[in-house]
Parts: structure tokens; sequence; C-alpha cells
């Protein structure tokens, strides 16, 4: 059913296996480790939150949103690797899900867990942008590219020559001589 030959049917497998081993062992370091399953606070060592700059719990909650991204995507790859797997195993692996053409040697070689050609490797991509751009509004007149031709209204950066015409606290008023 696929054009690979023994020999590289086993190569493959064996890079499979490799990845899987991989991929549970940094599983199983992380459950060793506690993995996500305590709190911010005790995992950073901290008594309290309060004591500390908001930009430090910034950075620990950053880190650990950035790590639980990374392992969801280990995971999916952990998926993938099983799937080719299951595909090996009943004779389906090295042949595109698409259009059934046989996936060259040397993408599987670089991608095991691949299954479709290059051709139709694209296809899994979403098209779907993040749900926070349907409540989004756009920025304000004058802001960005627009700002530049609006030159003539009233820039923040120029508040200092609007205001000091009121005076100062002491309730002189600021000449031009005066400075």
């Amino acid at each position: 059913m696929t054009s690979l030959n023994g020999a590289q049917l086993r190569e493959l497998d064996g890079l499979l296996r490799e990845e899987k081993q991989e991929l549970e062992a940094h599983f199983e370091r992380e459950d060793a480790a506690g993995g996500f399953r305590q709190s911010e606070t005790a995992a950073t060592g901290e008594l309290s939150a309060y004591d500390n700059h908001p930009g430090d719990l910034g950075t620990e909650t950053f880190e650990r949103e950035r790590d639980m991204a990374i392992d969801e995507r280990l995971r999916q790859r952990l998926e993938e690797v099983e799937a080719a797997r299951e595909r090996l195993a009943n004779g389906t692996y090295g042949r595109c899900e698409t259009c059934g053409e046989p996936i060259p040697f040397e993408r599987l070689r670089a991608m095991p867990a691949a299954a479709r050609c290059a051709k139709h490797a694209s296809d899994t991509l979403s098209e779907e942008r993040p749900v926070e751009e349907q409540v989004m509004t756009p920025p304000p007149a004058g802001a960005g590219a627009g700002r530049q031709s609006h030159a003539g209204r009233f820039d923040e950066a120029d508040a200092w020559k609007s205001l000091e015409e009121y005076g100062n606290a002491s309730g002189t008023v600021r000449t031009d001589e005066d400075v």
C-alpha cells in the first residue's frame, strides 16, 4: 500500500519512537516538578503576590502562560506522532490523507509524523482570526498615519505652550522674555 521499503519504514518507525519518548519524558519531568497544578504564588515560592512589583507578577504570569502554550503544542505533537504510529501499524503510513499519493521519503525523514504531502500540507492551517478582533474598535481619528494629515489640530505635545499663557501658581504670567 505504501511506496516505502522495509529499511525506510524501520528508520521512520525509529524516528517516531524516539520523538514519542522525548515528548513523554518532557511531560514526566513536568509532572514530577508539579506542573501547573500549583498556584502561581506557590510555583514562584513567594508568600504573597501583594508585596511584589506589578511588573514582577506580570512577568511570572507571562512566563507561565507561555509555558502552558508550549505544552499544549507539545501535546498536539505527541498526538500527531501517535497517529503516525497507528498509520504505520495499519499500513496507511506514507500516503497523503488528502490525495492518497505517496509522501516522499525525504519529507517523512524530516517530518516523520507528516500525514499529508507538501502540496496539501497547508490544508490544516486555519483561516480563523482571533475572537478579540470581533470586539475591537477602530482607533480614534487622528491616530497613527492619519495624525500627520491633521497637523493643524491640537497636539498634546504642545500642551505647555497652550497653558503657559495662563501663568503659574504665583499668579504671574510668563512671557517670552522671561524664558
